[in-house]
């Protein structure tokens, strides 16, 4: 089950059409990082560069990664999905930032992260940039950890400027298709560009 996934792929037409429509730095992507690509630069998080590897797509590791952008150089969220096993190989820094030591919520922050240490969690961050760094701080709008995956999609639609993709919002069929895929895994294909049916009823396609 991969629920960030086929969110992310169940997403795509309306991503593409506003990337080549209304914003080209429009985005919503699915990767895969390792602990060690983490890494700190002056309080945000950032992944590791070298000369080969420098773009989300060059990396890879156990650690799930959704990455939203709708800006050229500021306006950008990633959600990291973290199990407790996961948690342990983080490096003090990396922990640090995600509990938010330096965050101005610190202490709501820090104790959420610690009452959700044995269970995964969903880790929602916006993207800082300053005038030498730049990197990833947890969420002021929406808290630094979930451990509900209708939240976490809530927070990527919401941040991306299309909440109408929502588990809630029965008429865009987001949480049918999830269900689907889960059950299902090889009967749904989310490379379909017709497998978002608006205003339909959840998973129908209308005439």
């Amino acid at each position: 089950m991969n629920d960030l996934k086929n969110y992310v792929e169940y997403a795509q037409p309306v991503i593409k059409a506003i990337r080549e429509n209304h914003n080209e730095f429009f985005r919503l992507q699915y990767h895969t990082v390792s602990p060690e690509d983490l890494v700190i630069e002056e309080g945000l998080l950032e992944l590791a560069k070298t000369k080969t590897k420098y773009l989300f797509e060059h990396y890879s590791g156990n650690i799930p990664l959704v990455y939203a952008q709708w800006g050229e150089e500021t306006g950008a969220s990633i959600v990291l999905y973290l199990t407790p096993e996961e948690r342990k190989n983080l490096s003090p820094e990396v922990t640090k930032v995600l509990a938010g030591e330096y965050h101005r919520e610190s202490s709501q922050l820090l104790e959420e992260w610690e009452n959700t240490a044995n269970t995964p969690v969903f880790v929602l961050m916006d993207h800082e940039y300053y005038s030498d760094v730049a990197g990833f701080v947890p969420s002021d709008s929406w808290g630094g950890v979930r451990n509900n995956v209708g939240e976490t999609i809530d927070f990527l639609s919401h941040s991306l400027g299309i909440p109408y993709l929502s588990i809630e919002n029965s008429y865009c069929g987001l949480e049918f298709h999830l269900d689907m895929k889960n059950q299902y895994p090889d009967q749904v294909d989310p490379a379909d560009e017709d497998h978002i049916y608006f205003n339909a009823d959840p998973g129908e396609k209308p005439a």
